[in-house]
């Protein structure tokens, strides 16, 4: 009769095994071997199968005996089987059985269901194995057999390339064969080209490519340099090598940088942008150009992340975003913000004012109330140099924000005592003063550098009487970046407090008069004027547009849309106050505050001018700051003496990142030892039929 074939089970005896455990059965039942060899014994000695059962785990009638071999089992008809010949089974595996009683058959019985189970199992595990292997080698010799993974060392990295101006651009590029002479430098040629960037190079035969400029900045030391990114204490390395000669791997960083090198000195320079924040804001208005534009993505709707309450009252200025911090100028000095968290890191009492700070090269430059302009370590506030430019400061200092254009810093002087004001341009590494030039006040504005020369505004003689107003000159004035000489002055009918930015040929410069000038940079003259309530807001210059905002304190306020090339308007929106605050552009869309009693930032369509999102700060107040946008977060500042980070309020999605060929042959191996797995967990669960 059949029956039932489960686990195989350690029995009360311990039963595991074909051969011992039919030798420890054999003795349990006192079952003796013969003495005699070779010799058949009688027939009436022997127990036919059918003692047993119909099962075909017994040898057959022939046999004579029922002789167990369980090293040699095969499948008949999907049952096991165990040759029955008597004659061929070893001698020292003969055994008789003599009658047994019914408690002795069922004991036997449940043995042979063990046994049975233990080599089914036996078989499995081999027909597993065998198909593990032969799974994992199918997939093996597809992934060998794909030259574009194994065969082609080809490796994804990332290219910095900083023009020293505050312009910047990332591209990832492949290279090839990263043992190759230039295989780096091709990467380099590529990724310019594609980004429309000149490169002049040249040749030596002991070093290789020799990098000179990038996009025609003329850097002053004559070259640039050339870094790796060190993820282990996120820093820029100056590399060893030369180009020619860097061997790159798999996700690496490298940077070209024009003012990699103090030309007097030769000290080295680091990149701000880094891996670790991609997408600074270095400086008052974005770069050297003033275009206010950004490269980082901004959100399409917002939630706020975090709000810092500086505590103190009416910040001017607008933050700049680096190294992980956030860098605010209140009237109660300098703060360094945690751009993640708003946790203030440190703060520099003495850097008081309404002048926006420029991060360079892990520093901080400022100018202060106290007449100073200021260089601070951005990683713990250090003063590392501080030069008086006014000797008697009244309330307001120096509102003009630092520019700072390779080896100089450049700002504007603002004079209280109604005396002239300057234009000053000091050494970068260590304060000390390159040219002075008087003119009328610089009251807000900040210098614009493009092609060796400097343009700014100026706002004219402080009247003393009315302590409101200025008197002329008013205009913009051009000079020689290396003397300090004059090239031109453009008169204006008002005040410009905006700072001009530079769009090809053209100076853009918003005036107190209400109207946009494009000024021809190199002769001085007008292009074309629009008249669009312009005040001190600075323009924001991309994509062929100029976007302005205008509107006298108290009154209303407006933000137009210009073609660069005519003046002509595109749009214009009406906010629910006056725009003060600069513009600034990031991601096609156009941002800005409102200086109202309940100030609010705004987002725009750059192409329509239709709102994207707006938020108002709490508690409601005034707001003369700009908000700039670093990293995909848009950081606000407000005269209730908070700042305000803004990011995403939907996740972004995330774009794929380069894998490296490890990757691409690991996962055939994980998928065919899951297939392995599961071949083995189907062989397991198969059902299991007794004879």
């Amino acid at each position: 009769m059949p029956f039932p074939v489960g686990p195989a089970r350690r029995s009360s005896s311990g039963l595991r095994d074909g051969r011992g455990g039919i030798r420890r059965l054999s003795s349990w039942l006192d079952i003796r071997r013969r003495p005699w060899r070779g010799v058949r014994p009688a027939p009436d000695r022997v127990r036919n199968r059918n003692s047993l059962g119909r099962s075909s785990r017994v040898a057959p009638r022939s046999s004579g005996a029922a002789s167990v071999d369980s090293s040699s089992p095969h499948r008949e008809r999907g049952r096991a089987c165990w040759p029955g010949d008597f004659s061929r089974v070893p001698l020292k595996e003969r055994v008789l059985v003599r009658e047994l009683s019914p408690r002795q058959h069922s004991y036997i019985v449940k043995f042979i269901e063990q046994t049975s189970n233990v080599l089914e199992e036996e078989v499995q595990v081999g027909l597993i194995a065998r198909g593990a292997a032969g799974t994992a080698a199918v997939f093996l010799l597809v992934v060998c057999l794909s030259p574009p993974i194994l065969a082609n060392p080809a490796v994804g990295i990332r290219i910095l390339l900083d023009l020293g101006d505050g312009t910047y651009v990332w591209a990832n590029e492949t290279v090839s064969d990263p043992a190759a002479t230039n295989a780096t430098w091709r990467a380099v040629l590529s990724a310019a080209n594609a980004n429309g960037i000149a490169i002049v190079s040249t040749w030596y035969s002991t070093l290789g490519v020799a990098v000179l400029d990038m996009g025609n900045r003329h850097p002053p030391a004559g070259f640039i340099g050339l870094y790796e990114w060190n993820a282990t204490i996120h820093e820029w390395d100056l590399t060893s090598v030369g180009i020619s000669s860097l061997v790159v791997s798999e996700g690496a960083a490298i940077a070209l940088y024009n003012a990699g090198f103090d030309s007097h000195t030769f000290d080295v320079r680091q990149p701000v942008p880094s891996p670790d924040d991609p997408l600074p804001s270095m400086e008052f208005r974005g770069d050297l150009a003033n275009s206010g534009a950004s490269t980082s993505p901004a959100p399409d709707a917002i939630r706020p992340i975090w709000d810092r309450d500086t505590g103190a009252r009416e910040i001017g200025a607008t933050p700049a975003v680096a190294y992980g911090k956030v860098f605010i100028t209140t009237m109660h000095g300098l703060f360094a913000l945690d751009a993640k968290t708003g946790g203030t890191h440190w703060t520099e009492p003495s850097a008081r004012g309404f002048s926006s700070p420029a991060v360079f090269d892990h520093s901080v430059l400022v100018g202060t109330s106290n007449g100073t302009v200021i260089r601070l370590n951005a990683s713990d506030g250090g003063v590392q140099w501080e030069t008086q430019l006014l000797t008697q400061p009244l309330f307001s200092g120096i509102t003009s924000s630092p520019k700072v254009a390779f080896d100089r810093v450049f700002i504007g002087t603002f004079n209280e005592s109604g005396g002239p004001g300057e234009v000053v341009s000091l050494w970068a590494n260590n304060g000390s003063v390159a040219w002075r030039h008087p003119t009328g006040s610089v009251h807000y504005s900040s210098p614009a550098y493009a092609d060796g020369s400097v343009y700014v505004g100026i706002m004219g003689t402080y009247n003393t009487t009315s302590q409101v107003t200025f008197d002329p000159p008013y205009g913009v004035l051009a000079l020689n970046a290396a003397t300090g000489e004059e090239t031109w002055f453009f008169p204006t009918a008002g005040s410009v407090a905006a700072s001009p930015a530079i769009a090809g040929p053209r100076l853009i410069a918003p005036s107190k008069d209400g109207n946009v000038y494009a000024i021809n940079r190199a002769t001085g003259t007008l292009i074309w004027q629009a008249r669009v309530d312009a005040g001190i807001s600075s323009p924001a210059v991309s994509g062929g547009m100029v976007f302005v905002g205008g509107g006298a304190f108290g009154g209303n306020g407006l933000v137009v849309a210009l073609d660069v090339t005519t003046g002509t308007r595109r749009w214009s929106f009406a906010p629910n106050g006056p725009v003060q605050a600069s513009i600034t552009y990031a991601d096609g869309k156009v941002l800005f505050a409102t200086n109202a009693a309940h100030g609010t930032v705004y987002a725009l369509n750059a192409t329509s001018g239709t709102l994207v999102w707006s938020f108002e700060p709490s508690p409601a107040e005034y707001i003369l700051g700009s908000p700039v946008v670093a990293d995909g977060v848009v950081f606000a500042p407000s005269d209730n003496g908070h700042v305000y980070a803004l990011g995403q309020s939907v996740a972004a999605p995330v774009m794929p990142a380069s894998l490296s060929p490890w990757v691409y042959l690991g996962v055939p191996i994980v998928v065919a030892a899951v297939i392995a797995v599961v071949v083995a967990f189907a062989f397991r669960r198969r059902p299991r039929r007794g004879p």
